[in-house]
C-alpha cells in the first residue's frame, strides 16, 4: 500500500463572523478544498441548515488573494502556509 503524501501547509480557517477559528495542517497533498470544507464545517460546528431549514452549502474565500476557492482545487496548490480563508454559507434554493 503506497503511502499517503501530505502537505505540510499550516493555515486558518474561520467563520464569517471570525469568532469560530481553527487551523488547519497536514492536509493530504490529493485533498480538494471541498474536501477541507467538509471536515471543517464539522470541526467548528456550523449549522447546516438556515433559521428556515434549507441546507446550507459552504465555500472558501482565500483572503490572500481575494476569491473563492474553487471546490474541486487541490489545497495543496491554493493554499499557502499562513494563509487565511474565511468559510462562507451559501443557502441552496429549493
Amino acid at each position: 500500500m503506497p503511502a499517503i503524501e501530505v502537505t505540510e501547509r499550516r493555515f486558518e480557517v474561520s467563520d464569517v463572523s471570525g469568532q469560530k477559528v481553527v487551523t488547519v495542517s497536514h492536509v493530504p497533498s490529493d485533498a480538494t478544498v471541498s474536501q477541507v470544507v467538509q471536515e471543517v464545517v464539522v470541526k467548528m460546528r456550523l449549522p447546516a441548515n438556515d433559521a428556515e431549514g434549507r441546507p446550507f452549502s459552504y465555500h472558501m474565500r482565500l483572503d490572500r488573494e481575494g476569491r473563492h476557492l474553487l471546490g474541486s482545487e487541490k489545497v495543496a496548490d491554493a493554499v499557502q502556509t499562513g494563509d487565511r480563508v474565511v468559510l462562507q454559507p451559501n443557502v441552496d434554493a429549493g
